[in-house]
Parts: structure tokens; sequence; C-alpha cells
């Protein structure tokens, strides 16, 4: 799979649906819904690990605030945290 070749995926996915591991023939069968989308996903150089990466720490930062704060000031850290994580570019303002 580190070869990005989405087009052997099908193929690799029989063969794991009828393997007796009954998690990856589980998780096997739960990629034939959405298996264009897959195949695409593994075909392209495209990454959304930054994002994810946004994402899943913000995410932590809501759960450690859980039930210590209310929605505007949880809000307010959580832009604010993410603005001071936001990458800086080169350009100074006139």
């Amino acid at each position: 799979m580190t070869n990005r070749e989405g087009d052997k995926l099908r193929h690799r996915i029989a063969d794991a649906c009828t393997d007796e591991v009954a998690g990856l023939a589980g998780f096997a069968a739960g990629l034939l819904p959405d298996l264009d989308a897959v195949v695409y996903g593994m075909s392209t150089d495209w990454s959304s690990g930054r994002v994810e990466g946004r994402v899943n720490d913000l995410k932590a930062l809501k759960r450690s605030m859980f039930d210590r704060a209310k929605s505007p000031l949880l809000r307010k850290r959580l832009l604010l945290i993410a603005a001071s994580r936001r990458p800086r570019t080169g350009l100074k303002s006139p």
C-alpha cells in the first residue's frame, strides 16, 4: 500500500474478506461501500495530515476543558490557540 497501487486494492479486499481473521474481514467489508473513494485516496499523493493534526489538537484541548468552561470561554481559548499555532508568513505589515 505504500506504493500507491490503488488498482490492486479490489483483489486484496477479496482476499481479506475470505480470511478467517474476523477483524480484518470486517474492515475489508467496510471499505466496499466507498471503494472508489478509497482507491482514489490510495492512488494520489494528496494528504490531509496537517489538517488532521490540527483537528486532533483542538479536540484534545476541548476535552481538557470539558465541564470546566462554558461555550464562550472554550471558543475563545480554542481560537486563540489555533491562531498562535498558525504558520507565519514572511510578509511584514507596512
